[in-house]
């Protein structure tokens, strides 16, 4: 099967349940792999684009898929820590990228063990990394120019968070960790990377190891060492190899009119990102390493971008850059500030 970049744009947004709809938060196909959130909220925002009455209340928040913090279902956050488990050295070390550590993999079971150990009431970050520093391995511990100290690296702190059982209580302003109770304790080995693969390219495919990799933060090598051998079927997206999961169909549907798409969006996460925006200078817009921007769907196009705002308290603000002429945009934004609990809305233009 050849698939033209239309119909997986098609398929995927039918995939995304971007057509708004009345239901539980929970049955979302996005929280499949969790939905990513930030200090503003961006999640409460993504789940406004999907249904008419979008509640974060019933998740449990922790740092999980490349450190981020999302919002999983809670039941299966033990199944998601074997998952991301890291398989060996070479592969923890693309987790964490930084510090260079030798036996990567026995750190982060020392750290996530002693994490778990600290934490026995809701703690800050700081708090927490103050008392983990004395105990983790020399060689995880680098200068932090913020703290004006030195404290275990933090892209493998975030690593150890979710092994270690720990949530992030979303109510507290400053991060501020509580146990999960009943946990089973840090995973031994990895399990189950094989229904993440599944369940990345349901949502995001048709997709190869590159992809997956980069979602997840470990190299491609590794995820191609571990390609699941049975339950996917290869197609080619405008001639390129690619893969779908098997029991999944194409889909064929009407894409909506207008989506404000926060900028951790799930339909943002794909990491063909040439495929999703061909244009660089948008991806450049869109896709900043710093201050991202929210995206603007218009009938299955990203035509623009957007930040938003709340103005004197009461008045959520979106301004917009257009790629190309736009329609309307305050009837979602009025939706976006509802969610919010705003009682007004207004859009400019950048």
């Amino acid at each position: 099967m050849d698939l033209t970049r239309q119909q997986v744009l098609l398929h995927r947004i039918h995939q995304h349940e971007l057509d708004r709809r009345t239901g539980d938060a929970a049955e979302l196909a996005v929280f499949s792999l969790g939905v990513q959130d930030n200090t503003s909220g961006s999640a409460l925002l993504s789940l406004a684009a999907r249904l008419d009455a979008p509640s974060t209340e019933d998740f449990t928040v922790t740092w999980s898929v490349r450190g981020a913090p999302h919002l999983h279902r809670a039941g299966e956050l033990k199944a998601f820590s074997r998952a991301l488990w890291p398989w060996n050295d070479a592969d923890a070390r693309a987790r964490a990228a930084r510090p260079k550590v030798d036996d990567l993999l026995d750190a982060l079971r020392h750290i996530a063990t002693a994490m778990r150990s600290i934490v026995t009431k809701p703690m800050t970050k700081g708090e927490v990394s103050k008392a983990l520093t004395p105990l983790a391995p020399k060689q995880t511990i680098e200068p932090c120019r913020g703290c004006r100290t030195e404290h275990v690296s933090d892209p493998i702190f975030r690593l150890g968070a979710l092994p270690a059982g720990l949530r992030i209580i979303p109510e507290e302003k400053t991060v501020t960790f509580e146990r999960i109770h009943g946990w089973p304790g840090v995973p031994r080995r990895t399990a189950g990377f094989d229904e993440l693969v599944h369940r990345y390219l349901t949502l995001h495919g048709p997709a190869g190891p590159s992809e997956v990799a980069g979602y997840f933060g470990t190299s491609t090598r590794e995820v191609k060492k571990r390609w699941p051998k049975e339950g996917l079927v290869e197609v080619t997206v405008d001639g390129a190899p690619a893969w779908l999961p098997e029991d999944v169909e194409i889909a064929d549907a009407e894409p909506p009119d207008v989506r404000l798409l926060p900028p951790t969006d799930p339909y943002l996460q794909a990491r063909d990102r040439d495929l999703l925006l061909p244009d660089k200078a948008a991806q450049r817009d869109i896709f900043r390493i710093l201050g991202r921007r929210g995206a603007i769907l218009v009938d299955g196009e990203i035509a623009g971008s957007w930040q938003g705002r709340v103005v004197s308290g009461k008045r959520f603000e979106v301004t917009a850059t257009p790629y190309r002429p736009l329609p309307d945009l305050l009837p979602e934004t009025q939706l976006l500030a509802k969610a919010k609990g705003l009682d007004d809305a207004s859009v400019k233009s950048d």
